[in-house]
């Protein structure tokens, strides 16, 4: 069977990872890859117990002097032979969920849905902090439920789900770089309105990471990437001290109030992620019985027990 696998680099955000994998191990991901750097918070320890258990692959790296943290990750795991011909392929991070939209549930129906396509590119859907002052301990349910609006002008398509083979040279935070002289003919795109892409997405002048196409009015017909920007004040702080991924220096970014503010989206209900609740439950439950998770998730600074009812009914 074809397989799908999905790609992430992390330091120090310990106290999400266990409820991405599982959330996206219920959406179907076979195979999932997080290479970490420079972690103190006890999240590259979890990694290691899922990875031992043959959850995930765990790369563990030394960021090279002069390199982006990101840019050597995906160096590392594409050397490792983590990426074959034939794969489909997203790069999340962990504040990034994707979410397909009904009657879509899975990566599988996504993929079946595109037909000929090679890849989808996947309208950003900014959550807020919903209220929460502090970090509640999960983004998939009950807690965070406000976001922006379905139809709040342009919307940027962003991030890419796509058919791994000769024509891409390598992985992209949002896209993947393609071989020089492919064009639509080779690699046929869509945008999660279900429409072609632009062809300013075959542009080799603009095949940098923020490349971001922008759709139509209904940008969330086949799927959205929830994205929790933001999370709450607390987390917000957290990430700010760890810097960016994509820069060589981790202060390229200023995370400042302004930023929160400016991406602290909470104008509409939105609940077709918390829906998801009850299975993505079930996995975190699968996966905290696994040789040393749970300890491991103990060590985690900022972690909070994602099964709160489970723990109270025990």
């Amino acid at each position: 069977m074809t397989r799908t696998v999905l790609f992430s680099a992390q330091k120090n955000e310990g106290p999400f990872l266990l409820e991405w994998v599982a959330y996206h191990r219920v959406l179907g991901f076979s195979d999932i890859v997080i290479v970490s750097n420079d972690c103190d918070d006890g999240g590259d320890a979890l990694l290691d117990r899922l990875a031992d258990a043959g959850e995930l692959t765990h790369i563990r790296q030394e960021v090279p002097p002069g390199v982006a943290p990101q840019v050597s990750a995906e160096r590392l795991a594409r050397e490792a032979g983590c990426f074959r011909p034939g794969d489909w392929i997203m790069w999340l991070d962990l504040d990034e969920f994707l979410l397909p939209s009904p009657p879509h549930r899975t990566v599988r129906d996504l993929i079946a849905a595109l037909g000929d396509a090679a890849a989808l590119m996947v309208a950003w859907r900014f959550f807020g902090d919903s209220g929460n002052t502090t970090w509640p301990g999960r983004h998939v349910g009950p807690a965070f439920t406000r976001a922006a609006p379905r139809r709040k002008g342009a919307n940027a398509q962003v991030k890419t789900l796509f058919r791994y083979g000769p024509e891409i040279e390598r992985l992209d935070i949002h896209r993947p770089r393609l071989a020089p002289g492919v064009g639509r003919a080779h690699f046929p795109v869509l945008i999660s309105s279900g429409n072609p892409a632009d062809d300013l997405f075959y542009d080799a002048a603009r095949q940098r990471p923020f490349n971001r196409l922008v759709g139509q009015r209904r940008p969330y017909i086949l799927a959205q990437v929830a994205h929790f920007s933001v999370r709450t004040p607390d987390m917000f702080l957290r990430k700010a001290q760890r810097g960016d991924g994509y820069h060589t220096r981790p202060d390229a970014v200023v995370r400042d109030t302004a930023l929160y503010d400016g991406r602290n989206f909470n104008q509409v209900a939105e609940t077709s992620l918390a829906h998801r609740a009850p299975e993505t439950d079930e996995e975190i439950a699968r996966l905290l019985s696994r040789p040393g998770a749970t300890e491991a998730c103990a060590g985690i600074e900022g972690f909070r027990d994602p099964l709160p009812e489970a723990a109270d009914t025990s």
